[in-house]
């Protein structure tokens, strides 16, 4: 009997620890579910997608919090201070961070300095949109990813994109799309802001696979004049180069003789149509015979032993593209494969396809196809 009433007092009592620790931890809950709900939802994930809301992310993490399992991050926001901090503490929580893509909208009041320093990233995927010009012109964005291998930046404005080495041979693939020709040929531009696009070149210098398009290259040839130091690309097997139209083949005989083992290159001509209508409207003058060509004063080494593969897309039909061409038939002791095409639309007729076929070749096995 006496055993009996022991162990009731017992269970009474140790019901009431229980309702009482129960209540505890429901009153916990409660009152920081709001701060850890999304922290404790997500941290499991291995892809994660967040937008705005109000120009603002709601999305909580904790001091603490960690995503230790993260490995894509796709991101689309407006850059303004509170989300700079956010991301800042976002990327701090995932440790095993590999392919991150950002679409960032730019704001006038931000003008801080934004870093990515990821040591585990391999894929970064940077747009950047601007509903001016003065934008993003005057922001900058330091990257520091010494493993990535694939690097992606859209940035019309023109931003300062600052990018620390990255190791050998880890940068496979680059796509530098930055600036705009319009701005260029239309001098909104200044050399020191279109230098900002020598210096990220520099940055990708080790790349296997390059591509400029031609925002990107009439930056370049705009800043870049005869003597200054050019990058060397030890690495750089694939390029594709745009031949915009206001500074033309400018930069061709600078990259064949700066990248030794070069062995494919794709080039791709902006439209003879946007040339004379700028040059009607009075927003360019005529280009000289040479359109920017200018053969190196040696044959390059790429020319002479690995270069195998050219593509010549959206010629005008003019006999300054013609000098290019004979130049790479002449000298391209290695070359496979010769691909070339005309503007559809072209308004010059200087040239034609029997003209190419019988310039001298120095590869006899070499395949020459021409297409309208």
């Amino acid at each position: 009997m006496v055993m009996a009433t022991r162990w009731k007092k017992y269970s009474k009592r140790n019901t009431y620890y229980f309702r009482y620790r129960r209540r505890l931890i429901l009153e916990m809950y409660r009152k920081y579910s709001q701060r850890y709900k999304d922290y404790l939802r997500y941290q499991l994930r291995k892809t994660l997608h967040l937008g705005t809301r109000n120009d603002f992310i709601s999305f909580r993490i904790p001091s603490y919090g960690r995503f230790p399992n993260l490995k894509v991050l796709n991101l689309k926001l407006h850059l303004t201070l509170p989300n700079s901090v956010f991301l800042k503490r976002l990327f701090r929580s995932c440790p095993l961070l590999e392919d991150l893509y950002m679409d960032i909208t730019c704001v006038d009041n931000f003008d801080q300095t934004f870093r990515f320093c990821i040591p585990t990233l391999i894929l970064l995927q940077l747009k950047l949109n601007a509903d001016e010009f003065d934008s993003c012109r005057h922001k900058e964005f330091i990257i520091n990813t010494p493993n990535l291998e694939s690097l992606s930046i859209t940035d019309p404005s023109l931003s300062c994109f600052r990018i620390h080495d990255i190791v050998l041979p880890s940068l496979i693939q680059a796509n530098l799309s930055i600036g705009k020709s319009s701005y260029v040929h239309d001098f909104q531009v200044s050399k020191d802001e279109a230098s900002r696009v020598m210096e990220a070149l520099k940055g990708v210098r080790n790349a296997i696979d390059l591509t400029l398009p031609f925002g990107t290259t009439s930056a370049l040839s705009y800043c870049f004049d005869d003597g200054d130091d050019f990058p060397i690309f030890p690495c750089l097997l694939d390029l594709q180069l745009g031949i915009d139209y206001c500074f033309g083949w400018k930069l061709l005989p600078y990259f064949l003789e700066n990248s030794p083992v070069l062995r494919c290159i794709s080039l791709y001509r902006e439209s003879e149509t946007k040339y004379t209508t700028a040059i009607a409207e009075g927003k360019h003058k005529e280009a000289d015979d040479t359109y920017g060509w200018k053969p190196p004063k040696q044959v390059p080494e790429c020319l002479m032993d690995r270069l195998k593969n050219i593509e010549v897309r959206n010629l005008w039909r003019r006999k300054a593209e013609c000098e290019v061409v004979k130049y790479l038939l002449e000298n391209g002791k290695a070359l496979e494969k010769m691909r070339i095409s005309f503007e559809e639309d072209g308004i010059s007729d200087e040239i034609d396809e029997d003209t190419i076929e019988n310039f001298p070749r120095a590869s006899e096995s070499m395949i020459l196809k021409i297409s309208d």
